[in-house]
């Protein structure tokens, strides 16, 4: 009786719950794009509200609030972040980064040195938190209906008025 009560008791000190995801440290405060952007302005994206992810395969990831939902051929993505324009540029994994004045004053586009297909866009917006990270991913294999980096470009204007300033 006693190492079934013992058994029981350290079972229920698990830090791990079925089913539910559990927030990392230093994601606290951070905005929440599933939260804070409407169902009708994502549908207006041209993306499926239905295929919402919040985290990376439902699991959220340390130091961001990462939304995401999918068209027929690429996924959007909102990431929120602490980290900064600046983190981006000093980012080895980081290349072909470029001013998008026309998103918003300091705004960049930028890729990742791994992506040689270019498959992958992502629009910085700087942000008092830090930034928010606006990304496009063309699934591997789809015909790119729209340029990735101009698609980027497109969905972070249109949706800079749900995200903080």
């Amino acid at each position: 009786m006693v190492l079934v009560a013992a058994a029981l008791l350290v079972g229920g000190c698990s830090s791990t719950v079925e089913g539910h995801a559990v927030r990392p440290d230093g994601a606290d405060g951070l905005f929440d794009p599933c939260s804070a952007i409407p169902d009708d302005v994502v549908s207006s994206l041209g993306v499926d509200v239905g295929t919402e992810d919040n985290g990376v395969l439902g699991v959220r990831q340390a130091e961001f609030e990462i939304c995401s939902w999918e068209s027929d051929w690429y996924a959007l993505g909102v990431w929120s972040t602490f980290h900064t324009l600046d983190d981006v540029r000093r980012n080895p994994k980081d290349t072909d980064i470029r001013d998008a004045p026309m998103v918003a004053p300091g705004a960049v586009t930028f890729r990742e040195v791994t992506d040689v297909q270019k498959n992958l866009c992502m629009v910085a917006i700087p942000v008092v938190q830090g930034a928010v990270f606006v990304r496009v991913d063309a699934f591997l294999g789809e015909r790119h209906q729209e340029e990735v980096c101009a698609l980027a470009t497109r969905q972070a204007i249109a949706l800079l008025a749900y995200l903080p300033k």
